[in-house]
């Protein structure tokens, strides 16, 4: 069964249920204090009959005081009662009817079966005749030695009916109540869900392919919070769809450059290694294609080593300790330095005395790959700078230079495998775009915060951001 429906015939069994209990609660109620009232005034009356009785019958003499007397007493004394309308009968001890004021013969039994309870002086009973309800009060009286039943009767009819009239009355109004609350509920019911619906409907959509599509986020309620919910969910998902498309695509691009940095050295390699092979060539000839040659090995043993630290950075446990960054920053300078003269580029360096924590060979290839950029971007006779400074919890290392720099959608994406932005320099200088991706992985196994600023034509600097404390093992 849909929610909608649930919600529908709940709500109405629950009111229907409600107003039926709570009317037929109140119209008992009203039928209780009715009779409560004639239980009352029946009595009262046999009181006063009883009062009216004994001081009659005591105000008489004693030889008076036989049975003779009670039909013209009581005669006199139901004459001045206020309640003409009920039977007044008097029993003697042996429950003989002495009198009664109304000739009714139909009660005679069930009466006089009441009164043998000694121990109650008064009582009363409900007596069915016919459609009519009969409330009969009896006490005992005594006068003198002599003891008497004294009985009146009084029709309650009325209240019966008049309770019956107000079930009829009540269960028309049910009816019509009915009618109405079907369609009420109906009506609301159809509002409270249609938020649900809508929520629904968004979902099926999503679950489809339309992953912009969000819920209407209306109210505070719980609806409204599961609406926020399914769209802080929709665009999570949204972010990793994007993420998994952009890492397809990165795969993609990885795969075809590559393939591309694969191709262009072996086909050379290839092409002079079969020149070699069927052409008779000079002395010059061969030793320019035996340079080639080598030139191409070379190349494709510096792309398979950095690979090869692409693949295993991630997936090594390293052990970090105290390191001198002076010292790493030396080794570097002394690794890129033949080809920095090679341009003529002169070098300032400036490196405060401080350590950082971290692998010694990892962080050497940083710093390598961070000159060696540097060198790569800067003109021959150009000029670069390697500062480092320390400061309270950590160290800033930055290399600086001043050549042909780059625009700020390239910085974003020089960390990208084999992403190059003047594709014939690189080759020219021997870079294959994995310099930078290693630096990357690198730093962020060492859980160091780094930035690229560059402005085209003017230069470049990056700058890192060692943490000197809190380090461990990685």
């Amino acid at each position: 069964m849909r929610f909608f429906w649930k919600v529908y015939f709940s709500f109405t069994i629950l009111l229907l249920l409600s107003f039926g209990i709570f009317g037929t609660w109140m119209i008992q109620l009203t039928f209780e204090k009715s009779y409560q009232k004639e239980l009352t005034e029946a009595e009262r009356q046999n009181r006063m009959f009883q009062l009216s009785f004994e001081m009659n019958m005591n105000a008489l003499e004693e030889i008076y005081q036989n049975d003779g007397i009670i039909p013209a007493t009581a005669s006199s004394i139901v004459q001045n009662l206020s309640d003409p309308g009920s039977i007044y009968r008097i029993y003697n001890r042996s429950q003989e009817l002495l009198y009664e004021n109304k000739k009714n013969t139909s009660f005679g039994d069930a009466l006089r079966s009441m009164l043998e309870i000694e121990e109650a002086p008064c009582g009363y009973q409900l007596l069915k005749e016919g459609e009519d309800t009969w409330l009969l009060f009896a006490c005992r009286s005594s006068v003198g030695e002599r003891i008497y039943y004294l009985e009146n009767i009084r029709n309650i009819s009325e209240i019966y009916q008049e309770r019956e009239a107000y079930y009829d009355w009540y269960s028309i109004v049910m009816l019509v109540l009915t009618g109405v609350t079907t369609i009420l509920v109906f009506l609301v019911t159809h509002v409270l869900t249609r938020s649900i619906r809508e929520l629904s409907q968004t979902t099926r959509r999503f679950s489809q392919g339309d992953y912009e599509v969000r819920a209407r986020e209306a109210g505070r309620d719980e609806i409204a919070e599961l609406a926020r919910n399914f769209n802080h969910m929709a665009d999570t998902i949204s972010e990793k769809m994007d993420e998994l498309t952009m890492q397809a695509k990165r795969q993609e691009d990885f795969t075809a450059s590559f393939a591309h940095e694969l191709k262009t050295p072996l086909t050379s390699i290839i092409g002079y290694a079969d020149m070699l092979r069927t052409v008779d060539c000079t002395k010059e000839e061969t030793m320019e294609a035996v340079n080639y040659i080598f030139h191409q090995g070379k190349r494709l043993e510096s792309l398979s080593f950095k690979l090869l630290e692409l693949i295993v950075s991630d997936k090594q446990t390293y052990r970090f300790r105290s390191l001198s960054v002076p010292k790493l920053a030396k080794s570097a300078i002394r690794l890129t330095a033949v080809k920095r003269k090679e341009k003529g580029i002169e070098l300032w360096v400036g490196i405060e005395d401080g350590h950082i924590r971290g692998e010694r060979d990892l962080l050497i290839s940083v710093f390598n790959n961070l000159l060696d950029n540097a060198r790569k971007a800067t003109e021959p006779g150009g000029r670069i700078v390697v500062r480092g400074r320390k400061y309270s919890g950590s160290y800033l290392f930055c290399v600086m230079d001043n050549g042909c720099g780059m625009e700020q959608e390239e910085i974003s994406r020089i960390t990208e495998a084999f992403y190059m932005i003047d594709k014939s320099r690189a080759r020219k200088e021997g870079g294959a775009g994995l310099g930078m991706t290693l630096c990357s992985r690198i730093l962020g196994i060492h859980d160091t915060r780094w930035r690229i600023f560059s402005i085209p034509g003017k230069g470049t600097a990056v700058a890192v951001k060692f943490r000197t404390k809190g380090a461990g093992r990685r």
